[in-house]
């Protein structure tokens, strides 16, 4: 081992004051990881809840109007590389409520093709049941009703509680106003609840309803000039969802400037905006603890300097060069870093997995859209972090001991 190794390791147990300089880069290290990482966890969650119920891409009729041609244009879409799956939605706004007309909302209606839509979105995932707008419980339930009934729904799990219904109760749908001898009047149909769904995002579970297809554009067009086998938009799935932009210029390409196209970064781009900012504010001020740590390293080190000058001294008289001397505290600071950073990322990986295992924080979804604090490490972050962390101390090194390598052994010990 190098002599001036050895003697940067003894000096480095024998200062106490070192331990907080370690602590301190460890704690700037730790809070960093942790903060990163809950605000990964937030984006990655809401990102897979959200995409749950849409699709990677979703492409538009000419001016957002109902088109007819839907099964043509899947067909292209398939074809384009990256595409998975296809599928028709129809989406309307509509006020429901309960079979007495007590409580009643406003939601909107995403009219589905449950077979291709299994293959787009997890809705299924996010339901007790089979995806089926036609369940042995709709006969069941008119064998005990006079009313006709239209069809199966699916309500979100807010919307049920604001009704104060549960599967297998009856909701009326109004869908729209038709014009009659004694003037505009609602068209209601009846629908028996044949599920829930809840997705874990709250303004979804507490606005979303979901019917099939057919019964969708029945409720919604039958009575206008357009063609009732019309949607208003075609959702696409992809292979990466990274390559969203790439594939829906690959897809407008193939389909023309009359099906405008639209990803889901585009469609949430003011969230994933201020999410993006958030993230960088976080870091920039969970950064200054690190560089508040590196000041203290400095301080550390010039106490160290000047409490260590007859020994400075003795070394330079005994012929260490200035480089030898300027080794040794150079150590001190770089080895303060590698223990800090150590114990940060320890401590920091530490409590991101208690946020997800035993020490779960709740937090209110009608806020964050989440009922828990999330946190998902990126590892790739945390070298970056540790790799800064580790050059801040290095360089909080440089002025200490450059200062110790200019000391002259006979001013060093003049005194002595």
């Amino acid at each position: 081992m190098r002599y001036e190794l050895f003697i940067g390791l003894r000096y480095l147990k024998s200062r106490s004051g070192l331990i907080f300089s370690v602590g301190g880069v460890a704690v700037g290290i730790a809070t960093v990881v942790v903060a990163l990482s809950v605000m990964n966890g937030w984006e990655s969650i809401i990102r897979d809840r959200m995409l749950q119920s849409e699709g990677h891409i979703t492409i538009f009729g000419e001016g957002s109007q109902p088109f007819s041609n839907y099964w043509t244009i899947m067909r292209k879409v398939k074809e384009v590389d990256g595409v998975i799956a296809a599928a028709p939605v129809l989406v309307v706004k509509a006020a429901i409520m309960n079979e007495d007309g007590s409580k009643q909302t406003g939601i909107m209606i995403k009219a589905i093709n449950p077979v291709l839509e299994s293959r787009v979105t997890s809705i299924a995932d996010c339901i007790s049941g089979r995806l089926s707008f036609e369940p042995p419980l709709i006969q069941q339930v008119q064998e005990t009703t006079e009313d006709t009934i239209f069809g199966g729904i699916i309500l979100g799990v807010g919307v049920a509680r604001s009704l104060q219904v549960s599967i297998g109760d009856l909701v009326r749908l109004m869908s729209r106003f038709v014009e009659t001898p004694m003037g505009l009047q609602p068209v209601i149909r009846t629908f028996v609840v044949v599920d829930i769904y809840n997705s874990g995002m709250y303004s979804y579970d507490n606005m979303l309803a979901f019917t099939s297809l057919e019964a969708g554009q029945e409720l919604f067009l039958a009575g206008s000039s357009l063609d009732r086998d019309v949607v208003d938009r075609i959702e696409v799935k992809i292979e990466d969802i990274r390559k969203a932009e790439e594939v829906r210029s690959d897809i407008q390409m193939e389909l023309g400037i009359f099906f405008p196209t639209m990803t889901w970064m585009e469609a949430h781009a003011d969230l994933f905006s201020a999410i993006k900012m958030e993230k960088l504010v976080t870091f920039i001020i969970e950064a200054l603890i690190v560089f508040v740590a590196t000041f203290n390293i400095a301080s550390t080190l010039i106490m160290m300097v000047m409490s260590k000058t007859k020994e400075v001294g003795i070394l330079k008289s005994m012929g260490a060069t200035k480089r030898s001397i300027w080794f040794i505290f150079t150590i001190e600071g770089t080895l303060i870093g590698v223990v800090g950073a150590i114990m940060g990322t320890l401590l920091g990986v530490f409590l991101c997995w208690s946020l997800q295992t035993w020490l779960p924080i709740p937090i209110p979804n009608t806020v964050y859209q989440i009922n828990k604090l999330p946190a998902e490490i990126s590892w790739s972050f945390v070298a970056f972090v540790n790799v800064a962390s580790l050059i801040l101390c290095w360089l909080a090194t440089l002025y200490p001991a450059w200062r110790a390598s200019r000391l002259k052994p006979v001013e060093a010990l003049r005194y002595e």
